[in-house]
């Protein structure tokens, strides 16, 4: 089964070839884990725009202790897909082996998972019923005016304490800012992206919309061009001075926290 995603991964990190998607998806974790990513026992965990449920699947693993896993994508198609995965419960390939068919990865069944079709920015959940609400390279999807609407659902179905995480796409980095400078080489980028641009140009409105709604906002580097951000909510705001997001993306002297390793679009792989 070929995976887009596994060709990504090994763009952002070509040193590990096919699993640089695994090494690409650590980049956000532990991202997170350094803001304060948690997950209270007993916690309902909803990942939005979970396509076929990679992200889903993720979740379940590192969090154990959640109830409920509930992934959310607008595709009925990809929904599907998802379910048959989780019932299907596939094996990867052995590479010692011979046989060459099969599945790129093992898919493990969790009857905490649920896949289902909907609107991220309706979800039809309880308000306050919410740990975690994640948003893993979403919001460079939708116009700027749809993912305010995404984040407002996020807050209400979050319980006092909850936590929103985004992984996303930084276009303040060198490297996303220096493609973007160069039309020909954005436009590859942009081909299949149609919001691309309001979102690079909304990212700093955005997070300030973030900021009004949440309590404590933090941000860094997850890889060397893409930001982790976590927002905690509280609606028993104590009295103090005005707000402001923990930023920690960029070192000292203005340069990115992180190195960048994604191949440039006119390079490939030696590996």
């Amino acid at each position: 089964m070929f995976s887009v995603s596994r060709s990504i991964g090994a763009r952002n990190f070509p040193q590990y070839s096919s699993k640089g998607e695994d090494i690409f998806r650590d980049a956000f974790d532990q991202a997170l884990y350094k803001l304060g990513a948690s997950c209270d026992e007993e916690g309902i965990i909803v990942d939005c725009g979970c396509g076929t449920g990679t992200s889903t699947r993720r979740l379940a693993k590192q969090y154990p202790q959640a109830k409920q896993l509930i992934g959310i994508d607008l595709s009925p198609f990809f929904i599907d897909v998802g379910q048959t995965l989780l019932r299907l419960s596939p094996t990867a390939i052995d590479v010692n082996s011979n046989n060459k068919e099969g599945w790129i990865t093992n898919i493990e069944s969790d009857e905490r998972i649920q896949l289902r079709q909907g609107d991220i920015s309706s979800t039809e959940l309880a308000s306050n019923s919410v740990s975690v609400v994640n948003l893993s390279l979403v919001m460079h999807e939708l116009p700027l005016y749809a993912a305010k609407e995404v984040v407002l659902e996020t807050h209400r179905i979050l319980k006092q304490g909850g936590q929103l995480w985004i992984s996303e796409m930084d276009f303040e980095s060198q490297a996303y800012k220096t493609q973007r400078e160069n039309a020909a080489l954005f436009s590859l980028l942009r081909a299949t992206e149609p919001y691309l641009d309001e979102y690079a140009d909304g990212t700093a409105e955005l997070r300030s919309f973030i900021l009004q709604q949440f309590d404590v906002v933090k941000i860094t580097a997850a890889t060397g061009r893409h930001y982790a951000l976590l927002a905690e909510k509280n609606d028993n705001k104590s009295s103090g001075g005005e707000k402001t997001i923990e930023d920690s993306r960029f070192n000292e002297d203005g340069s990115y926290a992180i190195e960048d390793t994604h191949l440039r679009p006119w390079e490939s792989s030696k590996q």
